[in-house]
């Protein structure tokens, strides 16, 4: 698609790693486009970039917690979290590198979110909030990163940390 009148997309760039296992070998080979989030421009590209994240005071005292009421704790790291999120705006980027054709100055779309953008942790936080609503987790009103979830004798926390979340529960055979 052609840029519409009045838009700046944002350019991006690919980020290559290699991965090499415990024993130096190569293990993979690693590729992410990433926005050049630095060139977009406050409600033009964005409106808001907040996302919750929980304190370390918060997750101090939910392990205290676990640790007293002898519950199971899960740690989970979302990989590409970030891939995930869902944007309000509109947002288009440059076409990446070896994906362009000459002669016309064409633009890309984002519909999901991308690394660097200044708005996917929230587009992510978004839609980690409705997913655990869907399934019958109420947030916290005394922290907004703690999702809270009681179905008969079973009680399970939910701590948010960027891309990451603890998961408590107080019945091992249970858990989620």
């Amino acid at each position: 698609m052609l840029v519409p009148k009045g838009r700046k997309p944002i350019s991006c760039k690919w980020v290559f790693k290699i991965k090499h296992g415990v024993d130096g070998e190569v293990e993979h080979y690693k590729a992410r486009l990433v926005a050049k989030g630095f060139t977009q421009t406050f409600q033009v590209d964005y409106n808001e970039t907040f996302a919750l994240v929980a304190k370390f005071v918060l997750i101090h005292y939910i392990l205290a917690l676990a640790t007293i009421e002898d519950m199971e704790i899960h740690q989970m790291d979302v990989k590409i979290a970030f891939l995930n999120g869902n944007f309000e705006e509109e947002i288009y980027i440059e076409q990446p590198e070896g994906f362009t054709q000459e002669g016309e100055h064409l633009v890309c779309q984002l519909h999901k979110s991308l690394y660097e953008l200044k708005q996917s942790p929230k587009a992510w936080n978004q839609k980690l909030d409705v997913f655990f609503k869907s399934i019958e987790f109420v947030r916290s009103d005394a922290d907004f990163s703690v999702y809270v979830a009681q179905v008969k004798d079973v009680k399970s926390f939910i701590v948010i940390y960027v891309d990451d979340f603890i998961l408590m529960c107080n019945n091992k055979d249970k858990l989620l």
